[in-house]
């Protein structure tokens, strides 16, 4: 088959790292082909929605039958992540250590890290302590952790410096309690730090208040990029009818380049999933591609704290091959196949 991809962009297909999509099995989580494949993504994480009581039937149900590809982080809670307005058990006590190590075990390609909130209300009874037992977990497990770093429960010099070279700090633009951002809106030192240290951070954008657009543009603007530029799409983002193409757009209307924005959904997560940097454009591998277009015209980014970006370039995805199956298709060479 020839296709004719003229002024369009040829790459791997997109790497989301941080998504739900225990579709059925609790209130946030989306279809995963639903909003995966007109984005161009052909391979996603699951960050964290089942906990160790749920994750088999999640594993079997949803991700084992997907036709996109998938992994998953596992919630230190039993009952895994329920959706908006719930909080979660965190409760060091209630910590299924032994399931957890267990099902590392069973499933050693497929979970990739332990998930954790240290946000004040899920949090305040414990202190850090459910942080630093998810972190005695991946030692155990040998695997990485995630934590949603929104409104932390102690301020950011106090638990960053417990992250491990390739732990990641998640939602690293959200604009609620501290942040990356000191009171002047400069990067913080002890965050610089932790960088060098290896700490990775995922942008893990969201329609919520984990996603800031004047938090990006400073951060940006002082040289401090994302690692991993993820969705944390949801049933939120897919209503609010803002696709992962739009939210990586953003960052080439907040100074960063195609490469740079590319390089965070296909490279760098890449290279956590695989340990390298382009799985899927490799001589032998099935062919999974995303043929994206870069469309020049006017464009209104918004967030959930009412800020405002006026861009001029929209990434827009044309086709998704997964697995060397064309499973979404937008280009238009189709129209004119017989001209």
């Amino acid at each position: 088959m020839c296709i004719n991809a003229e002024g369009c962009y040829v790459s791997a297909g997109l790497i989301d790292y941080h998504c739900h999509v225990f579709h059925g099995g609790d209130w946030a989580s989306c279809s995963a082909e639903a909003y995966a494949l007109p984005n161009g993504v052909t391979t996603l994480v699951d960050a964290g929605s089942a906990g160790c009581g749920g994750f088999p039937i999640f594993w079997n149900s949803v991700a084992a039958r997907s036709l996109v590809n998938v992994k998953a982080y596992i919630f230190v809670g039993t009952g895994g992540q329920v959706g908006l307005g719930c909080v979660e058990d965190e409760n060091p006590d209630h910590i299924n250590r032994d399931g957890i190590v267990e099902l590392c075990q069973k499933y050693p390609n497929e979970i990739v890290g332990i998930k954790i909130k240290i946000d004040k209300d899920h949090l305040a009874p414990y202190g850090i302590e459910p942080l630093c037992e998810a972190i005695r977990l991946g030692e155990e497990t040998g695997l990485r952790i995630s934590a949603h770093a929104t409104d932390p429960i102690v301020p950011v010099d106090e638990f960053i410096d417990l992250f491990r070279p390739g732990d990641i700090y998640c939602h690293m633009f959200h604009e609620t309690g501290e942040g990356i951002l000191d009171e002047s809106g400069n990067v913080r030192s002890s965050i610089r730090h932790a960088r060098e240290r290896g700490v990775l951070f995922d942008a893990a954008h969201g329609k919520t208040n984990n996603f800031s657009l004047s938090c990006a543009k400073k951060a940006i603007d002082q040289g401090f990029l994302p690692d991993i530029i993820s969705s944390d799409y949801t049933k939120i983002s897919l209503s609010a009818r803002y696709p992962f193409t739009m939210m990586l757009s953003e960052y080439l209307n907040l100074g960063m380049s195609f490469t740079e924005v590319l390089r965070c959904c296909t490279e760098n997560p890449a290279k956590l999933l695989y340990g390298r940097s382009a799985p899927f454009l490799a001589l032998g591998e099935a062919a999974d591609l995303a043929i994206l277009k870069i469309a020049e015209r006017p464009v209104t980014f918004w967030d959930h704290y009412g800020n405002l970006v006026h861009g001029d370039q929209l990434i827009e995805n044309k086709m998704t091959i997964c697995n060397g199956e064309i499973l979404f298709d937008q280009l238009e060479d189709k129209y004119q196949k017989f001209a």
